[in-house]
């Protein structure tokens, strides 16, 4: 503790809590795209069920409505998400936290090396 009281972090304590928020945020960016896949599953299944059963048009638009309506709201949620991961990485970068490695924590994308379109080629001089 400092003079004042204040508690000092030492930067591995800093690296530690920084770990501990970005395991978080990566679990919540995952639960709501969990969420909008499930929403979306439900919202693609009520007209089908609708049609099977035979009903009007009609039955179910409030509730298919509401359902869209909530998937924007998750849509804007993950958007929001987005940015504060962004403004998380400003806070890293301010901090000189450097760049967290999570090994096989958590699931990144896989990306490919490069582009389809482009191939590798041997060198001439090789």
């Amino acid at each position: 503790m400092s003079g004042d009281g204040r508690r000092i972090f030492m930067p591995k304590h800093r690296r530690e809590i920084a770990i501990q928020v970005a395991q978080t945020l990566h679990a919540t960016e995952a639960a709501i795209d969990g969420a909008i896949a499930k929403a979306a599953e439900f919202v693609g299944m009520m007209p089908v069920a609708r049609q099977e059963a035979r009903f009007a048009a009609s039955v179910g638009q409030e509730a298919l409505s509401k359902a869209i309506f909530a998937m924007t709201a998750l849509a804007q949620a993950r958007e929001a998400m987005v940015a504060a991961h962004e403004a998380l990485a400003e806070v890293q970068d301010q901090f000189r936290l450097g760049e967290l490695n999570f090994g096989g924590l958590v699931e990144k994308p896989a990306y490919p090396m490069r582009p389809a379109h482009l191939k590798a080629v041997k060198s001439a001089a090789a």
